[in-house]
């Protein structure tokens, strides 16, 4: 997740609830709170029902909705069917290219050393869920944190059509991006986020979740800590194991001074064992000073962490903690970032044979410029 600056966000007013009209309010299966830690102030959790929500993912995501769903009169409009051929034909290309690459890279090479842990941590995430459901299947919690923020999702129906269409084109641009390239742009997320009827990250997790196949159960919203940083549950079933999944993102700043003053993420994270992390397009953040707390978090708490050459710098990784291996090859950062160039990293990939990559990552696209870095702890 490309960031352009580690400031935090104000917090929106708490979310209101998404439901079906009509329906008897009551959720599918019982709403959970975020587990209780000191320092928490949980607000009452939002229930969105399962339909409401999985037929809204589907909605955005250009996807064909059951006939007895409110939303399926929307699909008939022009400018909804434009939307889910561009989308169908995106994703088509994104999983060809990237994702199915991804899988049997993962197969070989991942999840013989993943299989200790079933969470995910992924920072400097923005919403995307896809890549890191797509590393990690196995998982049963996802945790994603970035500065992007949460907001509710209303009812769609009672959006006019106008401004509905007026989403669904600010998705496709905010998507654009990571559907082209492998990872967000800030700029593109926080225009979308200004643009749209829909704001902040949750209707793009949607999305990913109905493209990924997901059935969302369901959305509850939850502050941690003090600060009150804002944060969201997202319950759903992955139809590929029949396993109910937990997806929590928060909207957090990860500098030194975001932590210092709000350290609420990191407590939460506490409390879910070793992690298999995940960085990946990260802005070098994790090189600089003003980042050390949550670079030497991810240290102590991973068990493995799957990054580019943006993540964390290879000087920090202790050869008696630490085995990596490299794949792809190493060519340096983008110009915008050179001044992070790694000679040890360089020197490494010169005499290691590192494996070749089948598929773009971080920053770097093409496949043939990659580089990919698995640490597993000893």
């Amino acid at each position: 997740m490309a960031l352009a600056t580690a400031e935090a966000q104000n917090l929106a007013p708490p979310p209101t609830r998404l439901s079906t009209p009509g329906s008897s309010g009551r959720p599918v299966a019982p709403t959970q709170e975020l587990p209780a830690l000191p320092g928490q102030q949980p607000i009452q959790p939002q229930i969105i029902q399962r339909s409401s929500a999985t037929d809204a993912a589907r909605y955005l995501a250009g996807m064909p909705l059951s006939a007895e769903s409110p939303l399926t009169r929307l699909t008939s409009d022009p400018r909804w069917i434009a939307h889910s051929n561009t989308m169908n034909a995106a994703f088509s290309k994104l999983d060809q290219v990237q994702l199915s690459e991804i899988r049997i890279w993962r197969a070989e090479f991942l999840a013989p050393v993943t299989k200790f842990s079933r969470t995910c941590l992924y920072f400097f995430s923005g919403p995307d869920f896809l890549y890191a459901d797509t590393f990690y299947p196995d998982c049963n919690t996802y945790v994603l944190v970035s500065l992007e923020p949460v907001e509710s999702i209303p009812q769609l129906q009672s959006v006019s059509p106008a401004l509905l269409q007026n989403t669904l084109q600010n998705i496709e641009v905010s998507l654009n991006t990571l559907l082209n390239f492998g990872y967000f742009q800030t700029q593109d997320l926080r225009e979308y986020s200004q643009r749209s009827q829909l704001k902040g990250v949750l209707p793009i997790i949607f999305v990913f979740l109905a493209r990924s196949g997901k059935q969302i159960l369901n959305v509850d919203y939850n502050l941690l800590g003090k600060g009150g940083t804002r944060g969201v549950k997202v319950t759903f079933l992955d139809p590929a194991t029949g396993a109910h999944k937990a997806l929590y993102y928060f909207s957090a700043d990860l500098s030194d001074d975001g932590l210092k003053s709000n350290s609420a993420v990191l407590r939460f994270c506490n409390s879910l064992g070793p992690t298999n992390s995940l960085l990946k397009a990260s802005s070098y953040l994790l090189h600089q000073n003003g980042f050390n707390i949550a670079r030497n978090y991810l240290l102590r708490v991973s068990a493995s962490i799957v990054q580019d050459d943006s993540g964390i710098p290879l000087r920090n990784f202790i050869h008696e903690k630490w085995t990596l291996r490299f794949f792809g090859t190493y060519t340096g950062p983008l110009n915008l970032f050179k001044s992070f160039f790694q000679a040890d990293l360089r020197q490494y990939y010169a005499t290691s044979s590192p494996k070749p990559l089948t598929f773009g990552f971080g920053y770097q696209y093409n496949r043939q410029d990659a580089t990919l870095i698995l640490a597993v702890r000893r």
